[in-house]
Formats: C-alpha cells, structure tokens, sequence
C-alpha cells in the first residue's frame, strides 16, 4: 500500500473518531444527562465515567468499520451498496457496544472486596447514539460525490475529472463543449499549460492550474480520472512523454488527433480518442501540400491496386479530400474490397467508385479494365507481404509481386497513363527473404523500363518505406492480440529494430511523391529512426495498463527464416539519399550507373524460368540481379 493511501485511511479514521465522539456526548445533551448551566457544564451521575464510555465506544465502532471495509472503499464512487454497508457496521457497533456496557454495568471484583461497576445509561442514549453516528459517517462518505452532481450533473451520473493537457484553442473548446453538453462524461478540473501567461487565468471558470512538469502531483492533489491531450500541433516527442507519464500514474489519457488527422483543422470533443501506439511512437505530424496536390487528382480517374489492403484502402481516404471522378478499386479479396468500398461510398456521394474483384497476374483482365476504363494514375499497392510465408510460397510471391507489376507497367505504357506509382518495401534492400527479392525484382524491372520508355508518356516512381503501423498482419496488431490473451508477447530478437511509420504517413507521403517525380526515381519516404521492438513491446504493455515482466511476459523466440535484425532503406554503396522538395521524402539515387541490359536479361530470363515453372534455376540466376543473395535461405517446394 501506497503512502497516500495509508494516509488517506489515517484521515478517515481520525474524522470517524471524532464523529463516534461528538456522537456520544450530543446523545447524553439530547436525553438531559448532560446540560448547560448559566456558568458552567452540568454533569450527571455519569460524569466520572465519560472517558471509559469513550474509549469502548471508539475502539469498538472503528474496529467493526475496519471489519466492514469502511476504509477500503473508493467513495468518489459511493453507491447504494455502500450506503447499507455504513448502516450494518453502525448498527452492528451499537448493539455490539449495548452489550460491553451492560457486562460492565454488573459488579466485577476489582482489589479485595471492591468490586468496579460501570452506571448502565438508559438504553434511548443508544438509539440517539446510532443515528446522530449513521448520519454524520454518511455524510463523510457521501460528501464528495454529492458534491460533484450538484456542481457537474444529474443525480446517479457520475462524471469523470478531467485535466486538460493544452489552454489553447483545442483545449478552450473541448472545455466548453463538456460545459455545454449537460450529459458529457467529464467534467473539466483544470488546464496544464506551459506558457506563463495563461497560469492562473480562467477559461470558461475553469483554471490554467500549473504548466505540464507538474503533472503528477496536480493528477495527485485534485483528484483526476483522465487526462486529454488538447494540443494537436503538439510534436510527436512531446505527446509520447506526457502518454507515457500518464500510463505510469495508472489513470486514463486520452488526446486529439494530430492537426493533419483534424477536420478543417479544427478540434472537437467527439473526436478524443484513446492514445494509440502511433502516439506512444513519438512520430511527427506530417501535413500533405494540399493545394498542389489537388489539382493532379481533381477530375481524373485513378486505379488503386490492392484498394482492400490497409495501404490501398489508407491511400483511398486520401484521396477522397482531393476529389478525383473516379476510384477503380482493384482487388482479389472480395471481403476487402467490399469493406473500402461501403466505407467510401458513406463518405461522398460525388465520386464515383468502381470496385473489381480481379488479380493482377491475369493479363487479359487487367487489359480490360485498362481500356474501359483508362485510367490517369495508378498507385500499385497489391501485393504479398508475408515474409515467413512467402519463404514457404516463393512461387506466389514472384508471380504477384514481379509479374504482377510486370504486367500492369506494360499496359500503363500501352493505354498512356500518365504516372504509375509502385508501392516498394525496405525489405528489397539487399534482400534475404523471398518476399525481398519479389519487390526487389519489381524495383529493376520498372527501372529498365523506364529507361526504355524515357520518350513516353508514362511517368513510373517507385516508392520505398518500412513497416506500417497496425497494418493487416503487422506487429502492432500481433502485439495487441497477445496482451489481450493475457501474454506472453513474443520479441523475435532483443536487438531486432524496425522502420515504422502510420499508414496515414505512408499513404500521403506516396500520394505527394507521385505528384513531384518526373519519372524514374526512387523515393524513400522519411521513417526517422529504427524502433526497437523490444521497447516497442514493452510501450504497447504499458499502454494497456500493465508492466512488462510482471503483468505481462516477454519471451525471445529468435529470428525466423528470411528475417533480418535490421532493415535499410537504401543499398550502401550503390544509393545515396537526395533531399526533394519536401523534407519527408527523399530519392535513393543511384551511385553506380546500372548495367540495364543485363538486367533486361537478367528479367527475362528469369520470366521464362517462371513460366517452366523452373524455381531451381531461377534462384540460382537471381545472383545477375541480387549479387549478394543467397539462394540456401529459400526453401520452395520441388516442383
């Protein structure tokens, strides 16, 4: 038990002794035992005897309200079972003192022939006694809550205490919407602020209390039930530490979008949600160039490949603010794309969505779609992602990954579209896994073509990023799923790290890069830096409440085929990063010029050896496009 507690017991005690006190003796004045002169006290025949009265009394009431959890209750939240418990434990206590004073009211031998007799007092004085005592312990206990529905709401609605982490303008209406709304969950307790002009003044009646270093001891000293994080251009830093500072104090803490997620870029109280891991991440806001953004997509049709997937259907979103005619939303899981698709379609009624359920090894489906409906932009997302079960299915991964793009590339040219963007992954950075070398050999094959194309109109980009965040499969979710299970969470690896960013940050960053590249280049979306997964683990832990090791265990299960401890964005030696014009994107622009006709060969050699279903040889060949793979790490069924 805490200090707090033991004191807060010590007050409660303390405060029910001097009510069983004050009790007692307003009984004696009440029944006439006791009485005031003109000058002085008046005392009875029992007088002599009012301090053993008040020992027994207070030992045996504070004993049997101990015995009765009078001081292991929370009485913020008194109830009506609470209410009876007060009236057993003073009623037990009464009758319990009625009978110690009746034995002791009887001689009882003292020294020799003295005997020692206690004056038994008339038996109305425990009556008196009981209900003086039963209304002041409940109005004690009930004191604070009856209070709070005075002040903050209707009677039986008990409203939690907020401190409003921000006194600027999200905090001032998230304050008076709480105000306003008679029937809100909070009640406001007061603002943190750090500017020193706004502490101890009010808004809306309720005070800037103290700024944010003094979080603890003011969640402490008034109460607090939650915390809201009112400050959606707060950085990414910040809003971890005040996260992590709140979990560790055992209470709730909520927050604001980020000023990108925020509609109009305005605050509003349905929109606080629970702090999630992209908060605990400590990632910065990134905010889209909207304006010229808007008029590349405004109007056109744009085909979406992997529209159901968590990038595809993100990327989607996206671009519903910036108003395009059409949407294809292309995919071969029918539940996905019936999911995106009705999310959509609630909200906006001006754009017109076409869902398909197709794949994109199927050229001859692809080509039609292609000519009905002639897309303007593509941003190709499908693909296989699983690395352990890609190891398992290199066949799958090579013919969705590569021939996929292979054939929706080849097309893009041949009905002109203008930009083509491919979805790539840090994964196809000297890669180990088969999932790797898919994406990697989608990466040259868009390479060589658009060294074959550079007079077309068709513009390829390639975009490169890391791991995102509660994607479908990711480790977020994973994580999620095993603390719910009550653990253990399984680490690969102490030392493993990984390149993690939201799927709002990857999907607006692909959205801007397509509209900036000229066509050719390889842009690598800014993650920042590696996350550990161990801490990562012990962050989401937190999150939920508990602590890693106590709470929930961690266990090491060691890397699985195809993993790396570590992931790159570019290829040391043969990349190097390039700023662009925006700061969150870069280009891993080559340092060694690429020899494009061995790898046109390389690629269509490899394509061949695909189509004879020869897996052997293809991976033996995949040197002349990965010199540093290593074939032994695939395990593939003989075919």
């Amino acid at each position: 038990m805490n200090k707090g507690a033991v004191l807060k017991i010590i007050r409660f005690v303390f405060l029910d002794a001097i009510i069983v006190f004050s009790s007692f003796i307003i009984s004696f004045f009440l029944r006439g035992i006791l009485a005031f002169s003109a000058s002085s006290l008046v005392f009875s025949q029992y007088a002599n005897y009012i301090g053993i009265y008040v020992a027994v009394i207070i030992v045996v009431k504070i004993a049997l309200f101990a015995v009765f959890g009078m001081y292991r209750r929370v009485w913020k939240y008194a109830s009506v079972k609470d209410m009876v418990a007060i009236v057993e434990a003073v009623a037990l206590s009464t009758i319990l003192m009625g009978v110690i004073f009746y034995v002791l009211s009887q001689p009882v031998p003292w020294f020799g022939d003295a005997t020692f007799r206690l004056p038994y007092f008339p038996r109305s004085i425990l009556i008196i006694d009981f209900l003086i005592t039963l209304l002041l312990v409940i109005i004690s206990r009930f004191s604070e809550r009856m209070l709070n529905e005075l002040r903050f709401g209707r009677p039986g609605l008990r409203k939690k205490r907020v401190l409003i982490i921000g006194a600027g303008d999200a905090g001032e209406t998230i304050v008076r919407e709480m105000i306003r709304q008679k029937n809100s969950e909070y009640t406001p307790a007061g603002f943190l602020d750090d500017d020193p002009a706004k502490l101890n003044h009010r808004i809306h009646g309720i005070k800037v209390i103290a700024p944010i270093s003094q979080l603890e001891s003011i969640v402490k000293k008034q109460s607090i039930d939650e915390i809201i994080i009112a400050m959606p251009s707060v950085s990414g830093k910040l809003r971890k530490e005040i996260a992590l500072r709140v979990k560790e104090l055992g209470i709730f803490c909520k927050t604001l979008p980020s000023l990108y997620e925020v509609i109009d870029g305005k605050a509003y109280l349905y929109q606080v949600r629970e702090v999630s891991i992209d908060d605990i991440l400590g990632r910065e806001p990134i905010h889209i160039q909207t304006p010229e953004v808007i008029s590349e997509i405004k109007d056109r049709t744009i085909l979406i490949t992997g529209a159901g997937g968590s990038i595809g259907s993100e990327i989607c979103r996206q671009l519903l603010r910036l108003h395009p005619a059409e949407l294809i939303l292309l995919d071969h899981s029918e539940n996905n794309l019936f999911t995106i698709e009705n999310e959509l379609r609630t909200k906006s009624g001006t754009i017109n969505f076409i869902p398909i359920v197709a794949s994109i090894q199927i050229k001859d489906v692809m080509k039609d779609i292609f000519s009905k409906y002639k897309p303007s932009i593509i941003f190709h997302s499908a693909a296989y992602k699983h690395v352990p079960l890609m190891q398992l299915n290199p066949e799958a991964a090579i013919e969705n990954n590569f021939i996929g793009t292979k054939i929706l590339s080849k097309l893009a040219i041949d009905f002109n579209v203008e930009r083509f963007v491919l979805f790539s992954t840090d994964k196809a950075v000297k890669p180990r896994s088969v999932m790797g070398i898919s994406k990697l050999l989608a990466e040259r094959y868009i390479q060589v073509l658009t060294k074959k194309s550079k007079s077309r109109k068709t513009r390829f980009m390639i975009v490169r990023f890391g791991n995102v965040l509660e994607s479908n499969g990711s480790v977020v979710n994973i994580f999620k799923e095993q603390i719910r299970n009550g653990g253990p969470v399984r680490v690969t690896h102490p030392k493993m790290e990984r390149y993690l960013m939201t799927i709002q940050e990857a999907a607006q960053l692909a959205i801007q890069a397509c509209m900036i590249g000229k066509g050719g280049e390889i842009f690598v979306l800014n993650m920042g830096h590696p996350i550990s997964i161990l801490e990562l683990a012990k962050n989401m832990i937190m999150l939920f409440g508990m602590k890693p090791g106590s709470d929930i265990d961690i266990i090491y299960t060691g890397p699985r085929e195809g993993e790396k401890l570590s992931e790159e964005l570019i290829r040391e030696g043969e990349e190097e990063l390039v700023g662009s014009e925006f700061k969150h994107i870069f280009e891993a622009r080559q340092k060694i010029e690429l020899n494009y006709e061995d790898l046109e060969n390389a690629l269509f050699w490899g394509e061949k050896e695909i189509q004879l279903n020869d897996y052997d040889n293809l991976f033996k060949d995949l040197r002349r496009v990965v010199p540093d793979f290593d074939e032994k790490t695939i395990w593939y069924r003989s075919q």
